[in-house]
C-alpha cells in the first residue's frame, strides 16, 4: 500500500504549516513541507513535481483561485484542501 503524498504550504505567512505537516506525518502521511510565502502556482507546481496526491494550504486562501491554477496547470488529479487552522485536521477525510 502506498502512502498518500501531501504538499503542505501557505499563501502568505503560513505560521500553521509546520504544525499541520507534523500532524499529517504523525497520521502516517508522506509530507512535503514548502512553508509559507508561496503562490498558488508554486504550490500546484510543487505537487506536480513531487507527484503528490493532495495540496493542503494553510491560512485564509481563496479555494476558487487555487482550483483555477490547478486546472490551468493540468493537475486535476491533485486534491486541494484548505486548513484554516491545525484543529481542522481532526477531519477524518484529511487524515
Amino acid at each position: 500500500m502506498t502512502r498518500r503524498r501531501i504538499v503542505v504550504g501557505a499563501v502568505g505567512e503560513g505560521e500553521d504549516a509546520q504544525a499541520v505537516a507534523r500532524t499529517l506525518r504523525d497520521a502516517g502521511r508522506e509530507v512535503i513541507l514548502v512553508g509559507g510565502g508561496q503562490s498558488a502556482e508554486q504550490l500546484i507546481r510543487t505537487a506536480l513535481a513531487e507527484d503528490a496526491d493532495e495540496v493542503v494550504v494553510c491560512g485564509d486562501v481563496d479555494l476558487t483561485a487555487l482550483e483555477s491554477v490547478r486546472e490551468q496547470l493540468g493537475a486535476q488529479h491533485v486534491r486541494l484542501t484548505v486548513a484554516a487552522g491545525v484543529t481542522d485536521l481532526t477531519r477524518q477525510d484529511l487524515l
